[in-house]
């Protein structure tokens, strides 16, 4: 039933072992998944499907269009000595970069060239002297990772803005536990709840002991709102828009009531340019009256340039070799390298070194001719807006496709996201947001049209 694996695939399969069997993590899955049937797999999908929608389990491209997260329900299964090894590098990139960027802002940061800090669209140098509560900039991060054929998980992108897709990870394991409890229940999957690392983070950042915590949102029509109303939820703090806060006479930020309006001691920004939202959040920010998660500033080591940096990052601030690989990256503004790229043209990625959510990134093996010299031709005009990548070949996964009724391979990734709270402790929640590309692409993002899939550390 499931593609032929006798042969060997173009891509690599991470359901399989290097003899092209199906690894004995997926066995007992797959032998359920079998004995179920086409026909009684797509009726699951599309219960799954209508939950989502009833749920409100959406992310939106076009706010006028209805549209749930398209997911997958085979699991992705990760061994849990696996995962210690992910979990551990990843909360080490989070120390060390969260160390970066407080050299950064108060002038002491020498490991990243200073010209490609200062042609960072998110260098803010207002904040030059600037020390948040804790001394964290970067509270919620999420690493995305691509899984080699050789077994090694290799880091693709830093997220420290805004990251995004905790939920979805929630929601798609949780939902995968209601359509196929028995497959559930057939493995020892390892359990978390972020409820507490986010609440005890919260208040490792506040003086008071029971401070007041809202949640930031764009608005209803927001792309991530489901993300933003289910966490609200979870966390138990008030879901705010803009219109909602105000800075008061003492510089502090108010949250309006019925009942009188009330001290804010933590936002959790879910939103860019604060001032859009909230005229003055920024300043009571730089003076202390509030905390912010994520705080401002970090997008300086959002830069997908800056990336390349990262090992020298860890090494100098934390005196230890990088636990994960990295791509390969190459800053385009040195001649030599920029001619080495150019004549290699065919087997890189290009990235925008502000894009995100896949946006500005393209994987040149898979463009046509005409693109590739249109984009080889803006990289010369401009190589400080550019940096490139060697392409990986990461693995693929199974999806079941219920329009077809026919299983297929799709290239995976995987954000894991990781905490770190006011004492400088680090967590890093068991499995991760696996995100799947469409047809025929190797981008994965869900911005871009890409599935989910549930996700688990098994013991």
């Amino acid at each position: 039933m499931f593609p032929e694996t006798a042969n060997p695939p173009e891509h690599p399969r991470e359901y399989l072992d290097s003899k092209r069997e199906i690894r004995p993590e997926y066995r007992e899955a797959f032998q359920l998944l079998e004995s179920l049937g086409k026909e009684r797999l797509g009726e699951l999908w599309q219960r799954g499907r209508r939950e989502a929608q009833l749920d409100a389990f959406s992310f939106l491209l076009d706010p006028s269009v209805y549209r749930t997260v398209p997911t997958d329900w085979i699991p992705r299964i990760i061994r849990q000595r696996e995962w210690e090894a992910i979990s551990i590098g990843v909360a080490q990139r989070l120390r060390a970069l969260n160390l970066f960027l407080m050299d950064l802002y108060n002038g002491q940061q020498t490991t990243v060239p200073q010209d490609v800090v200062y042609s960072s669209q998110y260098f803010y140098p207002e904040y030059q002297g600037f020390r948040p509560a804790g001394e964290v900039f970067v509270h919620i991060y999420g690493a995305d990772l691509v899984h080699l054929e050789d077994g090694r998980y290799v880091v693709l992108e830093d997220n420290l803005r805004i990251p995004s897709g905790i939920t979805y990870q929630l929601k798609a394991r949780d939902m995968l536990q209601q359509l196929l409890p028995e497959l559930a229940s057939a493995y020892d999957i390892v359990p978390f709840d972020i409820r507490e690392t986010y609440r005890d983070m919260f208040h490792s950042l506040c003086e008071r002991e029971d401070p007041v915590c809202v949640l930031l949102t764009d608005s209803k029509l927001g792309a991530a709102f489901f993300e933003h109303r289910y966490l609200a939820e979870l966390l138990g703090i008030p879901l705010v828009e803009g219109s909602d806060l105000y800075i008061g006479r003492d510089g502090r930020v108010m949250l309006k009531g019925l009942g009188g309006d009330t001290v804010v001691d933590l936002v959790y920004r879910r939103v860019e340019d604060l001032e859009i939202f909230v005229p003055g959040l920024t300043d009571a920010y730089l003076a202390g009256k509030v905390a912010l998660v994520n705080g401002m500033g970090t997008s300086a080591a959002d830069d997908k340039l800056v990336f390349k940096w990262v090992p020298d990052i860890i090494r100098h601030y934390l005196g230890e070799e990088p636990i994960l690989d990295q791509a390969v990256s190459y800053d385009l503004q040195d001649a030599e390298i920029r001619r080495y790229v150019m004549e290699n043209l065919d087997r890189m990625v290009i990235k925008t070194r502000q894009g995100y959510g896949g946006l500005g990134v393209y994987v040149m093996p898979d463009l046509d001719e005409e693109s590739r010299t249109r984009l080889g031709r803006n990289i010369i005009e401009q190589p400080r807006m550019f940096v490139a990548q060697e392409t990986l070949d990461f693995s693929r996964h199974l999806i079941f496709d219920e329009e077809t009724g026919e299983f297929e391979d799709r290239y995976v990734d995987l954000r894991v996201f990781a905490v770190q709270n006011g004492r400088g402790e680090t967590t890093a929640f068991p499995g991760g947001l696996t995100r799947v590309s469409q047809a025929n692409s190797r981008i994965t993002n869900n911005s871009s049209g890409g599935l989910c899939k549930p996700t688990w550390v098994v013991r």
